[in-house]
């Protein structure tokens, strides 16, 4: 075969990619583009962190109610390096006279034992639960067994726990989080603190891409997705529930929290909404003094390396996608299912959208070839100019430009202007990302279907963020 022919292959190839992913990332955009106008035009903008709401007025409106009991869960499997610097870091820092940190520890971890231990004997605010099983299990069925603990702990003391705040050891909280969370369990049933990634040195593309997809999440689909469809899914972290909806998660399943996904957050906010128990994510200015950001939010730093990422975002993708697929279904309103469809659609886009770039990027050298080698093979546009398929194509650009700005607004919102700089190449970081967790997540489950042997808790370690120091040395705004 001559070198012309695999050109022209290189040729046909490309056009095909470009085409299938043409019709994809159009289809794909719709929904996006309709629910990006549904928030600025509409009364979500209303409920962001552009509104601008106040800590005093949201009490004023929630009647200033009196402090309730609060247990923070913390489940810890293999977090002897930070567990106790995280938990004396939480207690120094919250302001809110009532609650009490449950952690989570596994007897096959005598490491993570022996540290809450000790912070339990230094503090009457901590409490150990270990767990039946040895570890790792599931996230889940950590949760399941801090929440009978909690309950122990109730009998043990005639103390009424109101509600439940799922974080992690490595989270920053805002001191006066417990305070916000009181008045909004009053409201709603469930409460979702909004979740940012601290800021990052721009070197690092990896850990700074989960800024840009957190803070345009938090600050914008969350809200819309609430308005629509009367509820949101948990974020893991930042996730307030009220003692009603413990209760009815453990009278209708048992258990609260669902041992068969890796997404426990997701599957019981979903679990619930059917039961009435909606559930709201909550921005509010708390204007505490030397805090990285005025909102009452929750703030950690995420993976830096790139199979860390793909490993966490695997891990969503299974129990998200395909779990919330065998598990939940498509059962709802229209709406319920239209986020169903939005929360699994990449399952089937990701690879034309990946096909998409692979498709531009090899024709864009295939060009560069032609330019270096004129004497060579003369390639023909990938469309003839007068092509109906170019309305496809440049409805197609201006989504592209659209996400792009929308990326850039919410970095920039939270971040300033110089973690703005680097967003559009931290955009397609995201996409090689996510696209490489969709196909480990496909394989993980297609390996599933043929064993049934459980998937386990593929847990993420994160970086801690000693006492009040930024490693990356910066601030956020």
């Amino acid at each position: 075969m001559l070198a012309t022919d695999y050109f022209v292959i290189l040729f046909l190839l490309a056009q095909l990619m470009f085409l299938l992913a043409a019709y994809i990332f159009a289809i794909s955009g719709i929904d996006d583009l309709i629910l990006d106008l549904i928030f600025y035009l509409g009364p979500p903008s209303k409920r962001g962190p552009q509104a601008n709401r106040t800590q005093a007025e949201y009490m004023e409106l929630c009647g200033h109610p009196p402090p309730a009991h609060f247990a923070i869960m913390l489940p810890a499997w293999d977090e002897a390096d930070i567990l106790y610097s995280a938990v004396r870091r939480m207690l120094r820092n919250l302001d809110y006279p009532n609650y009490v940190i449950f952690i989570g520890v596994y007897p096959n971890d005598p490491r993570s034992i022996e540290e809450a231990q000790k912070l339990q004997s230094e503090s009457d605010r901590v409490r150990v639960v270990v767990t039946p099983e040895p570890g790792p299990t599931c996230k889940a069925d950590c949760l399941n067994a801090i929440i009978r603990g909690i309950g122990e702990f109730e009998k043990q003391t005639g103390i009424r726990i109101e509600g439940y705040l799922m974080q992690d050891a490595e989270d920053v909280i805002n001191p006066e989080i417990l305070k916000i969370l009181n008045a909004g369990l009053t409201r709603y049933p469930a409460v979702q603190i909004p979740v940012l990634s601290l800021i990052r040195r721009p070197s690092r593309m990896v850990a700074g891409h989960y800024m840009d997809e957190f803070a345009e999440s938090h600050s914008k689909d969350m809200l819309v997705r609430q308005y629509l469809s009367g509820s949101i899914p948990g974020a893991g972290v930042g996730t307030c529930y009220s003692r009603k909806a413990i209760e009815v998660a453990r009278t209708l399943y048992g258990e609260p929290f669902n041992t068969s996904t890796l997404t426990e957050d997701y599957d019981l906010a979903m679990r619930l909404h059917r039961h009435g128990i909606d559930h709201a994510v909550l921005w509010i200015r708390s204007e505490v003094e030397g805090v990285r950001t005025p909102y009452a939010i929750t703030q950690e730093y995420f993976p830096a390396g790139f199979w860390q990422s793909v490993r966490q975002k695997t891990r969503w993708t299974i129990g998200i996608c395909f779990q919330g697929w065998q598990l939940i279904g498509w059962r709802g309103t229209f709406m319920q299912k239209f986020y169903f469809w939005r929360d699994r659609k990449m399952i089937f886009f990701s690879h034309g959208i990946f096909l998409g770039y692979v498709a531009i990027t090899l024709y864009a050298g295939l060009w560069a070839y032609h330019q270096v080698d004129p004497s060579g093979y003369n390639f023909p546009p990938l469309l003839p100019l007068d092509h109906p398929m170019w309305w496809v194509i440049w409805f197609n650009v201006f989504l592209f430009f659209h996400r792009i700005i929308q990326r850039h607004v919410w970095t920039y919102y939270h971040y300033g202007g110089r973690a703005t700089i680097l967003a559009l190449p931290r955009y397609f970081v995201a996409i090689t990302i996510n696209y490489f967790a969709m196909c480990r997540a496909t394989k993980i489950w297609f390996v599933y279907l043929w064993n049934r042997k459980p998937i386990g808790w593929d847990k993420t370690q994160h970086e801690f963020l000693e006492d009040e120091e930024n490693i990356d040395g910066e601030v956020t705004r």
